[in-house]
């Protein structure tokens, strides 16, 4: 994340930290510029050196909570990978946050290019404040099953983005690899990298439609 996506980030926090009068308080749900610009710029786009997760904390993003129903341990990954497809073709869930909740581990990494985020609730938090899934597309090319804990992706991402300025994200791909635990064969850590630049990202995050 950069010096200015951080200070942003700060910002966030420290406004959404801060007493509020009556007449000034809006509910957690209700993000303002500052704090859509802090998720924003961290789950979307910025910087070429991440943070460690615990290094800054995203007050829209919470505590991490456990999340979905019963983990379904001891799958293959094979069986893995068929769900991670439903998820993504059918569950967009990179613009809906409609993932199986119960082949991630709670704790599971979710690392992209400009951030580093622990916990498989904080990370839907961020989904859910970030894309508007109406006018959104995941567009799944492949999905390989390259180790027996290791699966990867390629494909498109594009969108607009739910701030009050409705900015819009230019078509951009994206390869992801998710690893899985040896014993439980969760999903433990989803790693990303994208063929947008840093700064055409944050030049999209400010950008009005």
């Amino acid at each position: 994340m950069s010096c200015a996506s951080a200070c942003i980030a700060r910002a966030a926090y420290a406004s959404s930290s801060a007493p509020r009068s009556r007449a000034d308080s809006k509910p957690a749900s209700s993000l303002g510029r500052r704090a859509a610009l802090a998720v924003g710029v961290g789950v979307l786009g910025g910087a070429v050196s991440p943070l460690p997760a615990s290094a800054l904390p995203l007050a829209p993003l919470g505590a991490v909570k456990a999340v979905g129903g019963a983990k379904r341990v001891g799958l293959s990954a094979d069986e893995v990978a068929a769900i991670l497809k439903e998820d993504l073709v059918t569950g967009q869930y990179f613009v809906t946050g409609n993932l199986t909740r119960e082949v991630f581990d709670d704790n599971c990494r979710f690392k992209d290019p400009t951030n580093d985020v622990r916990g498989l609730s904080r990370y839907l938090t961020a989904l859910g404040l970030l894309f508007d899934p109406k006018d959104s597309e995941v567009k799944l090319m492949k999905i390989e099953v390259t180790s027996p804990t290791t699966i990867e992706t390629d494909g498109t991402l594009r969108g607009y983005l739910r701030f009050p300025w409705h900015p819009r994200v230019d078509p951009y791909a994206f390869h992801t690899t998710y690893t899985l635990d040896p014993e439980t064969k969760l999903v433990v850590d989803q790693s990303q990298t994208w063929s947008i630049s840093g700064a055409r990202a944050i030049a999209e995050t400010f950008t009005p439609t």
